[in-house]
């Protein structure tokens, strides 16, 4: 008997240790954010973020990279160089992480937008683009022909006076023809010496362009740098409407793909944004283009150009080679840091739905092993059970389960133990020390990772408009992952540097693999714990299975939860084979013969007590009469007075036997049948 009271004790300190568990993994689970784990990564893409900021300013210094409404009234116009890089908006990985996005364009390619200037924020970019290369370029560098079939040409409105450098856009088919013939005129002049730079801007094309002009179109593009003439053509590709009209992608050319809010801007001519080294890709980060410049600035500008252009062309320079090779392997660094981001949140994710499902779990297992922990310790008797946790054992079950002080071993007598390290579940012994403080701090979401770090919301989700698509290889197939541009690569003309892209590093072993925890059973329990169908909480039927002992990234918050909830399972059903043992059938046996004892004693009393009356009472008239009513009533009196003493005796309700009580107490009725059957046949 001492020993099944001692397992009942030891199957309720374990109960109580599951109850302080499931108490304390609740609202952790609940105030636990996926988006919040990968802060390292988080704090990478800081580091990077600076670094592609002192790049962009040794690339695109002064009216090239500044923004435009926070330049002083002073700022000198034009430059030693004609500009290779200019800015066309800033790019933001995080909410508090960005940095100017810097593309090539003279001498080095051109500049697409899959939307016209009818998009406001393509028109304001447009506008931020003339200006910031007619006010860096040496004087007589650059010419600029636009085309505009919006509103006759209400695109470049601002920029009057300079009509030697702008003259005023076309806005019809014969006005494109116009542009595109001097186009061709001008690549078919060009020489190797100094000379200026032809820019022809596509604000929005004529409507039903022909196809012969969309293929000319392409065709400057493609000889376009070694000619020293770029374009900057939104609304390309245009609307495939007919087999003719269909364009590919423009040669030579940084993509840029409106989305709402943002933009994805896509690989620079003869680089790649990709992680792996292999594009064609995109930066990895939402961009936001720059907005219109201050008319102001812009009237400004043109004033100080609407002078005599007498100055011969400055030679042609070389660009920082260092600093965009830099650039553009920050670029790939943070396309590789930003596909770790989507990983790590996609595997804490599945490890929250684990935990989750195991916290059902375990809750309806505990249900189950309460009402068995009841009937076994209400059969043993003695003292009732606690099974409720205290307050201190919920604190210390949310100190174990967010890496707080440790409590000890619930073996020797705590209330609590925590997730055991790797090496206890391959049988170390991985006892905790005595004697910790436990903390009384209110139970809340888990200080770190930081609650406060910021969603990856930046994560690009489709892929370049009218090209198709594939996954990126070396990448997790995650929803909301970037995704590649099929587009055939162009090699740089011209003289632009080609930069060799820096091989991705080695994507880390994920933590499924890395044999940090092995799985095996802990303490030889199979790999699933399971009971029997219980009703949980809020009515649900459950069977209190438990997922198998490996949960996802061990190491994260939900994946200490689902270690500690499925030890804590394979702990209960360990009490339960315990209290199945022997020694609770031999209080079971006692149980019976104490109950049958007690009943068969007041049904025997209770016969005894009909015999004289019986005996007194030969025939069925007067006085006889009245002894078969209190013979029929003794026999539940008899029940009776042995529910109470039973009752009595071991204060607990499930240690009677009533089925048991009613035959015995049916007993004295013995003889009221006997005295019947004898005055019936004699």
């Amino acid at each position: 008997m001492a020993r099944l009271r001692a397992r009942i004790e030891r199957a309720a300190a374990q109960h109580r240790h599951t109850a302080a568990l499931i108490a304390a993994a609740g609202p952790i689970l609940e105030g636990y954010s996926p988006n919040a784990a990968p802060a390292d990564q988080y704090a990478e893409q800081h580091d990077l973020a600076a670094g592609l900021r002192a790049n962009a300013a040794m690339l695109a210094p002064g009216w090239l990279g500044a923004q435009l409404d926070a330049l002083a009234n002073t700022t000198p116009l034009g430059g030693p160089l004609p500009p290779t890089f200019v800015r066309v908006g800033q790019a933001h990985p995080l909410d508090d992480a960005r940095f100017p996005v810097i593309v090539p364009l003279l001498r080095a390619g051109h500049i697409a937008i899959d939307a016209d200037a009818r998009d406001a924020r393509v028109g304001g970019l447009l506008r931020s683009l003339v200006l910031r290369l007619l006010a860096s370029s040496p004087p007589g560098s650059v010419r600029i022909r636009t085309i505009d079939a919006v509103v006759d040409g209400g695109t470049f409105d601002w920029f009057t006076g300079i009509d030697a450098i702008m003259p005023p856009p076309a806005t019809d088919a014969e006005g494109l023809r116009a542009v595109l013939d001097e186009g061709e005129r001008w690549l078919a002049a060009r020489t190797d010496g100094p000379a200026p730079t032809l820019l022809i801007v596509i604000a929005s094309l004529p409507e039903l362009t022909e196809g012969r002009d969309l293929a000319r179109i392409a065709q400057l593009a493609h000889a376009g740098p070694a000619g020293r003439l770029h374009l900057i053509a939104a609304g390309w590709p245009p609307p495939p409407l007919t087999q003719e009209t269909t364009q590919a992608p423009l040669p030579h050319a940084t993509q840029i793909a409106i989305r709402n809010p943002h933009a994805w801007v896509g690989d620079p001519p003869g680089a790649t944004f990709s992680g792996t080294g292999t594009g064609p890709s995109r930066l990895n980060a939402p961009v936001y283009l720059d907005p219109d410049p201050p008319v102001e600035l812009v009237r400004r500008v043109c004033a100080q150009l609407s002078g005599p252009w007498t100055a011969p062309p400055v030679p042609v320079g070389e660009p920082s080679r260092t600093a965009w090779m830099e650039y553009v392997a920050a670029g790939q660094r943070l396309d590789a840091v930003r596909r770790e981001v989507i990983a790590v949140v996609a595997e804490h994710k599945s490890a929250l739905k684990a935990a989750q499902q195991d916290l059902a779990a375990i809750r309806a297992k505990l249900a189950h092993h309460e009402a068995y922990l009841s009937e076994v310790a209400g059969e043993a008797g003695g003292r009732p059970l606690e099974m409720r946790p205290a307050w201190p054992e919920i604190q210390a079950a949310h100190n174990a389960l967010t890496q707080g002080p440790q409590p000890v071993d619930p073996r020797r007598g705590a209330p609590m133990a925590p997730p055991p390290p790797p090496s206890a579940l391959t049988g170390g012994s991985g006892a905790w020390p005595q004697g910790q403080r436990i903390l009384t701090t209110p139970v809340s979401s888990p200080p770190w990772p930081p609650t406060s770090a910021p969603p990856v919301s930046g994560v690009p989700t489709s892929a370049m408009p009218g090209t198709p698509t594939h996954a990126m290889p070396g990448t997790p197939a995650v929803a909301g992952a970037p995704r590649a541009v099929q587009a055939p690569q162009q090699p740089a003309t011209g003289g632009y540097p080609v930069v060799v892209p820096r091989s991705a590093p080695p994507t880390p072993p994920s933590l499924h693999n890395t044999g940090a925890i092995p799985r095996v059973p802990v303490s030889g329990m199979p790999n699933r714990v399971s009971g029997v169908p219980v009703s949980g909480p809020g009515g649900v039927v459950g069977t209190g299975v438990v997922s198998p002992l490996s949960p996802p990234v061990p190491n994260s918050v939900p994946g200490r939860v689902s270690t500690a909830l499925r030890i804590a399972a394979a702990g209960l059903k360990r009490s339960e084979a315990e209290l199945a043992a022997p020694g609770r059938q031999a209080a079971s046996n006692r149980r019976v013969w104490l109950n049958a004892g007690v009943y068969f004693g007041f049904a025997l009393l209770a016969a005894i007590v009909q015999i004289p009356a019986l005996l007194a009472s030969e025939e069925l008239t007067g006085a006889g009469l009245l002894v078969l009513p209190c013979a029929l009533v003794l026999p539940a009196l008899s029940f009776g007075l042995g529910w109470l003493t039973i009752g009595s005796m071991t204060r607990k309700s499930t240690s009677r036997t009533p089925v048991l009580g009613l035959v015995i107490s049916l007993l004295a009725l013995v003889p009221l049948l006997v005295f019947g059957g004898v005055i019936l046949f004699y």
